[in-house]
């Protein structure tokens, strides 16, 4: 173990970490732009001082902006882009107001803020260098509600990580309640909107019912993406209800973990597949890691997460190996060209790969309507395609090497963070919130891997809370462990 921490590899991967006493933090913290800004927001306070002071709806802003948020991670499941793109602009007006007019708020940055604020420079970038510029700008105005979001998110939360606890309960709870019509609509059958699944060589008894919910636009992927998303947040809330011996609601939690893995065994989404092998396997090393580290003495608790852990492998293993439907949609996963969407996928990867070689430093532009109008030069006739079908591949191909090396450096940090937490913390409460928001990132970017459902707000509202949620947390353990 010393000499894996003296590596080269274990230094380099460390320096990713950004540390709050960094010059780097101190540079983008104490730089101009955001003195200007935050002196701005001094000189509006003052100015209505008097009036801010007897405003009743100015001492119960930040209740609002909750309820605005809870609202926004709701209505993920059933809303519009349009809908959730005009609430996420009145959560950022209200917090505008709270700046301008509530003594002593200022705009704050953490550290994973260095890498988010340079790959938004970036993708701003290669807007001004595409050759698409309209359709670019419209990239980056959608990127702009996504960042405004992260903004809102952890500048209420910096100062009452503990309400973190509600939002993943919110998320948890509007998981399960997606998760019901999604099973079944697996048991009462429903009409495939597109062609999910290659039928050519498939027998009936391996047709799939691929289920999708209530998001829109209905899709099988998107729905699998959504519930990857939030499936450790009803796992975490299962295990901090447990901790706290409040067992009811832990059994209840425990009930939309199943109902959400369900769910997701039944959206046929391979990508989904996937991220939940990440999200399981990591789940068990980390709540492993915490049992054995915290509990050292409780071989009780040692054994029944053994027994739990023995008890999912042998059903997840029964569950594929007498499903014939399942048993072949987990298979087609390496059939590679034998498998039409397979074939497809790496036709649009190919293609794909062309376009980030020619435009390998600012990349097409952001966007998928400028993907959409540079894919038709490069791609296989027969194999059109509106995205990358990879996060990492799109992130090149729209804004060039340098915006995903600042991307995967954000990815990098949170994990480097969230595992020091993990590892270094004495709050349970605080090592139980930090694990479930970065599994549910590592679900995320593992399914990201092969699909590009990370750009759908349904999924990208959710990466933004978890890295806020992140941000406002580590360290700060006697403030989560209150609620």
């Amino acid at each position: 173990m010393r000499q894996f921490r003296e590596s080269f590899f274990f230094k380099l991967v460390n320096k990713m970490d950004i540390a709050e006493d960094s010059t780097v933090f101190w540079c983008f913290k104490e730089s101009f732009f955001l003195s200007l800004v935050n002196r701005f927001f001094c000189f509006t306070q003052e100015l209505f001082s008097k009036v801010a002071h007897n405003s009743w709806f100015i001492s119960k802003i930040d209740h609002f902006i909750f309820i605005l948020i809870s609202l926004l991670l709701i209505s993920l499941t059933f809303a519009s882009s349009k809908l959730i793109g005009l609430l996420v602009g009145l959560c950022f007006l209200v917090f505008l107001v709270k700046l301008c007019l509530k003594k002593g708020e200022k705009f704050s940055l953490n550290t994973f803020d260095v890498p988010i604020f340079i790959y938004i420079s970036l993708v701003i970038l290669s807007a001004g260098f595409s050759n698409l510029l309209l359709p670019a700008v419209k990239g980056v105005m959608k990127l702009a509600v996504y960042f405004a979001s992260y903004l809102v998110f952890f500048n209420m939360l910096k100062n009452k990580p503990s309400w973190s606890y509600y939002l993943i309960g919110i998320i948890a709870v509007t998981a399960f309640a997606e998760s019901l019509p999604a099973i079944l609509q697996n048991f009462t059958g429903i009409e495939a909107l597109a062609n999910w699944q290659d039928k050519s060589y498939l027998n009936p008894e391996q047709l799939m019912t691929r289920v999708y919910g209530t998001l829109k636009p209905y899709n099988p992927n998107l729905l699998g993406g959504y519930l990857i998303s939030a499936i450790s947040c009803a796992a975490g809330m299962f295990f901090l209800f447990a901790y706290r011996k409040k067992f009811r609601l832990s059994i209840i939690f425990l009930a939309g973990f199943l109902s959400i893995l369900s769910a997701i065994v039944f959206t046929g989404s391979r990508g989904a597949y996937l991220g939940l092998g990440a999200v399981l396997s990591a789940f068990v090393l980390v709540f492993g890691h915490v049992i054995w580290h915290d509990f050292p003495e409780n071989r009780r608790l040692k054994k029944l997460w053994i027994y739990m852990v023995m008890l999912g492998v042998v059903g997840i293993v029964f569950l594929i190996l007498t499903n014939p439907a399942l048993q072949h949609r987990v298979a087609s996963i390496f059939a590679f060209r034998e498998d039409s969407s397979n074939s497809f996928r790496l036709n649009v990867y190919i293609a794909s790969a062309k376009m980030f070689l020619d435009n390998w430093l600012t990349g097409i532009g952001p966007g998928n309507e400028v993907f959409r109008l540079t894919y038709g030069l490069y791609m296989k006739t027969g194999f059109d395609a509106l995205a990358a079908y990879s996060v990492p591949l799109e992130i090149m191909v729209e804004s060039g090497i340098f915006a995903l090396f600042a991307f995967l450096w954000l990815i990098a940090a949170i994990f480097l963070k969230s595992a020091k937490t993990i590892i270094n913390s004495k709050d349970i409460g605080q090592k139980i919130l930090v694990s479930c928001c970065m599994i549910s990132i590592l679900g995320i970017m593992v399914h990201g891997l092969v699909d590009t459902i990370f750009f759908r707000p349904q999924i990208q509202m959710l990466f933004w809370m978890f890295t806020a949620i992140l941000g406002a947390n580590i360290g700060n353990p006697q403030k989560t462990e209150r609620n």
